[in-house]
């Protein structure tokens, strides 16, 4: 959910389950992070399944990091307002239709395909991610080596405290 529209958390997810509930393919779909909003999205999606037979789509809470890599990385594309869909899906070159306002404002690569929470433009968007080719990985976010370039810099800085007392 996005935080700043709670309220709308209800109807954003009616419309990107509508958006999958007749595609064709094999659909991963995991449950949203406990922020503001949380309620009328997961109450959204509990009362979708229930009313429509979904056996194409598979509800996950969590997943190993190393499966999830896994299943991103082979995906045909990812749908929603993750994060990762700008990050780790750049670097993957993962094509990624990402829905509304979350990630404003946010550099992202060619592989992210901006919509609103409006069911055809979500579906039309999946279907070009289908048949198009995987765009180019991005190193906008980088190249995977932050941790040895920090650990670099850590090492060849003075390590310099000195105690002042502001009172």
């Amino acid at each position: 959910p996005v935080t700043t529209e709670y309220l709308e958390s209800r109807n954003h997810i009616e419309e990107t389950l509508n958006a999958v509930k007749d595609l064709n393919l094999p659909i991963f779909w995991f449950w949203p992070n406990v922020d503001a909003g949380a309620d009328g999205t997961t109450t959204g999606i509990r009362a979708f399944r229930e009313q429509f037979d979904l056996p194409h789509i598979h509800f996950f809470k969590n997943m190993e990091p190393t499966d999830f890599l896994r299943l991103l990385y082979n995906a045909k594309c990812l749908v929603g307002n993750s994060s990762v869909g700008i990050r780790e899906c750049g670097f993957l070159g993962v094509p990624v239709v990402n829905i509304g306002s979350r990630q404003n404002l946010r550099a992202r690569a060619s592989n992210v395909f901006d919509v609103n929470y409006d069911r055809n433009e979500i579906k039309n968007s999946i279907h070009f991610c289908c048949i198009t080719e995987r765009p180019l990985k991005s190193k906008i976010y980088g190249e995977g080596d932050a941790g040895n370039k920090i650990a670099t810099l850590l090492n060849n800085i003075p390590f310099i405290f000195h105690k002042t007392i502001q009172y």
